[in-house]
Formats: C-alpha cells, sequence, structure tokens
C-alpha cells in the first residue's frame, strides 16, 4: 500500500504532535472580522478588533464561540473533519521492519498515519502506546487547553499523570493554537519552541513557526518532563546536529531488547526538515505553510484564507501559481515522493538485517565493539526515520530528505563490515 500524497503537507499529518497549521489568516483587506490577518511576518493586527467570546475554565475560548463572527474560516476549518482516522494507512503492515526497528517501543504496538487536526483528541485516546506510567507532556501539542495549562502552570504540568489530564480536555487543536484568544494576531503559543527559535524566529515567517511549534522534532526533558527541543537556533536543526545533541547529553527513547542499543524515536521534523540548516528552495524566497496549505477563499463577505488544511496538490487556486517554476509540479512531486520512498524501503530492509545480525553477534563481541556496533545501530536508525516519520516523502525538501537518506546506508555500510557481513 503506497503512502498517501496527503502525506505532503506538514499539515496533512502529524504523528505524536499535531500542529496548529490553522495559523495564517488572510492578507490585509476590507478589515471586516471575515478578513482577520497580521502583516507579512509579524504579530501585528491589521484588522479590526472585535469582542472576545468568553473562554473556557483554561481560558480558552473554544473554536465554535467564534463561528458566527468569523463563518468562513469557521465552515473551512470543520470541513477537517472529513480527514478521519477511518481507513488511515498502518505504518507497521506499510513497513513490517518496524517490528524489529521498534522492538520494546511504543511504536511497535500501533502506528497509523495521522487523521487531521479534528482528531488530535480521539487518536491520543485510543492509542495503544500509551500505558499507566504515560504522562502528561504526551498530551502537548494536542489540544489548546493542554497548552494554556502549561502556560499558566509551568513545566509542572508536563509531569502530571496522563489520564487524568487528557479526561479534562474536551477541544481539539483550534484557533487558540495559532492566535491565542485573537484572531487579529498570529503566534507561536508553545513556549518550548519558541525557546528554541531563539533569535532566529525574525528570519522565518511567523505563520511558519506557528506551525513548526508542534511539527519539529522534541524530546521529554529526563528530569522535568518537559516537551523540549534538542536545539536552539536554525543551524542546529538538522538531523546530524540533534543526533549529536542527544548523543552528548547521553539520550534514549528506549533500549532496544534485542541488541541493547540506546534508540532514538524521531517524531515529525517538518519545521527543520524546510526551514533548518539546510533550508529548502521555497523557505529561502520566503514562503511560509500557509502559503502552500491555506488556499484564498472568496466569498460574499471577501477573502480570506481557508482552514481547511490540504495538500497543495489538491488545490488548483495554489498549484497554479507554482506554474512561474513548475511545468509539471504534480509530476515532479511524484517522482520525489517515489524514489525517497522506494529508498525508504529498502534502507529499512537493511536496517531490519544490520538489527538482526547484531542480536545474533551480541554476546561474542567484545565491549569497545558492541558500543560501536549499537552506534550505528542508533544513528543509522535515527537518519532514517528522520525522512520517513517527516510526512511529506522528500517533497518538502527533496535534498534534504537524500542527504539523511545517504548518511543511513553509510552508518549500514560500516556496521555489515564491522559485523563481517557482506
Amino acid at each position: 500500500m503506497r503512502k498517501s500524497t496527503m502525506r505532503i503537507a506538514a499539515t496533512a499529518v502529524g504523528t505524536v504532535a499535531l500542529v496548529a497549521a490553522l495559523a495564517a489568516c488572510a492578507p490585509a483587506g476590507s478589515g471586516n472580522p471575515q478578513e482577520p490577518a497580521t502583516g507579512a511576518g509579524t504579530s501585528e493586527p491589521v484588522a479590526a478588533p472585535v469582542e472576545t467570546p468568553e473562554a473556557d475554565e483554561f481560558g480558552v475560548v473554544l473554536a465554535d464561540s467564534w463561528k458566527d463572527i468569523y463563518p468562513g474560516q469557521y465552515a473551512t476549518y470543520k470541513a477537517n473533519e472529513a480527514n478521519s482516522p477511518e481507513g488511515k494507512m498502518n505504518y507497521l503492515e506499510e513497513y513490517p521492519e518496524l517490528a524489529t526497528m521498534y522492538a520494546g517501543y511504543g511504536f511497535a504496538k500501533g502506528y497509523d498515519e495521522a487523521a487531521s487536526h479534528s482528531y488530535t483528541l480521539r487518536s491520543i485516546s485510543e492509542t495503544p502506546r500509551v500505558n499507566d506510567k504515560t504522562l502528561a507532556n504526551c498530551i502537548t501539542c494536542k489540544t489548546p487547553q493542554f497548552t494554556a495549562m502549561v502556560n499558566s502552570e509551568g513545566d509542572e504540568a508536563y509531569a502530571r499523570p496522563f489520564a487524568e489530564v487528557l479526561a479534562q480536555m474536551s477541544e481539539p487543536i483550534s484557533c487558540y493554537n495559532c492566535h491565542e484568544n485573537d484572531p487579529t494576531q498570529v503566534v507561536v503559543t508553545q513556549r518550548h519552541f519558541a525557546h528554541a527559535m531563539g533569535s532566529d524566529a525574525e528570519q522565518v515567517p511567523v505563520e511558519a513557526q506557528t506551525c513548526g511549534q508542534c511539527h519539529n522534532e522534541y524530546y521529554f526533558d529526563p528530569d522535568t518532563k518537559a516537551t523540549s527541543n534538542p536545539y536552539e537556533g536554525l543551524a542546529a536543526m538538522d538531523a546530524e546536529a540533534i543526533l549529536a545533541y542527544y548523543d552528548e547529553m547521553g539520550f534514549k527513547d528506549w533500549e532496544h531488547p534485542e541488541t541493547g542499543a540506546p534508540m532514538l524515536k524521531a517524531q515529525h521534523p517538518e519545521f527543520e526538515t524546510i526551514y533548518g540548516a539546510e533550508q529548502s528552495s521555497m523557505a529561502k524566497q520566503g514562503y511560509s505553510c500557509a502559503d502552500c496549505h491555506m488556499a484564498p477563499v472568496s466569498d460574499e463577505n471577501g477573502e480570506y484564507s481557508s482552514h481547511e488544511l490540504v495538500s497543495p496538490l489538491e488545490n488548483p487556486a495554489i498549484t497554479e501559481q507554482c506554474g512561474s517554476c513548475h511545468k509539471d509540479i504534480a509530476g515532479e512531486v511524484r517522482g520525489w515522493q517515489k524514489e525517497v520512498t522506494d529508498r525508504e524501503h529498502a534502507i529499512a530492509a537493511d536496517i531490519k538485517r544490520y538489527t538482526d545480525e547484531l542480536a545474533a553477534q551480541k554476546d561474542s563481541l567484545d565491549a569497545d565493539k558492541l558500543a560501536q556496533a549499537q552506534q550505528i545501530q542508533r544513528h543509522a536508525q535515527f537518519y532514517w526515520d528522520y525522512v520517513m516519520v517527516e510526512n511529506s516523502e522528500g517533497a518538502h525538501n527533496y535534498k534534504a530528505a537524500h542527504a539523511n537518506l545517504d548518511k543511513a546506508e553509510a552508518q549500514l555500510e560500516e556496521g555489515f563490515a564491522l559485523l563481517g557481513i557482506a
């Protein structure tokens, strides 16, 4: 079963943390409430303010409360419900090697293609990956109510029991995640990501950061349990630098039960892939996520940005704008994705073979050779995972995807030689 082209977008899915890509409203227009907007790359309001509806107990104005004030945005936001969990790809079937690669970790129990932001709470409540030891940090980016809780209570909220906190939540990803309670602004509500951007925040459109605050690579701090990013600044946002960060701090997500290797699970590094150290061509030209995934819409109230988050290839209003640089953008993307996905499958088979070989030889290797072989497993799988989970199959940054797959292959070549395997 092939991956869906919906995975082109950072907006179509997210594995553990789904972004608030509801970010960018329309460009400045007449100023009527149907057109809340920000200036290009800023959070300065350019639309007339409106009376803010009453917030819930967490301080969040729920999406339903805005529906009469911003009917167009609300209607398109609700259209995301069509992208439901039913019929989604099971990655454990698409990549059978994951049973070996993720052995001993929650993703070996269940790993389905994500549905839209409308189902973030349902998906996290139904996943087999959680257990009685799971903490509330797993709810990061699943609901604006938890975001508001963290911003109010501090990092202590991350360490609260998962089930206890989830039972209090009712709102999936919605307006607050990207606008707080002011639709005339676009903001980064996840403070850990704002910290990770540092002074480089000035170099990236705020609409992209608002998506990136959840579509990124993150880890849970071993001491505080806080959701954290393994970098500060754009130059440190690539797979190699992130891997070095984890290695230096001795961080692991789990220990592989068959090989003893200290393993890492990449999350969904869309932002790093597009805007990080090896920027995509679109990022270099100043585009934001919203430019590709939130099409302009016009109705009797004027023009605004659709809040139905889709692949740009599914919207002629967006793809028509690609024609000045791409003769056949759909064909190009299909080609990029096929090449990347074919390599993912081939390398996954090699990772499984290497893991099996290491498990078979583990007890006969001396300590130094075993440690080297385990590190190769850790590094090769992380480079592969960084590409596979990024959700665009190479479309966001074709060159970066292949560069990381090259590094995975180089690690495996070294590993097979170390184990004496052709």
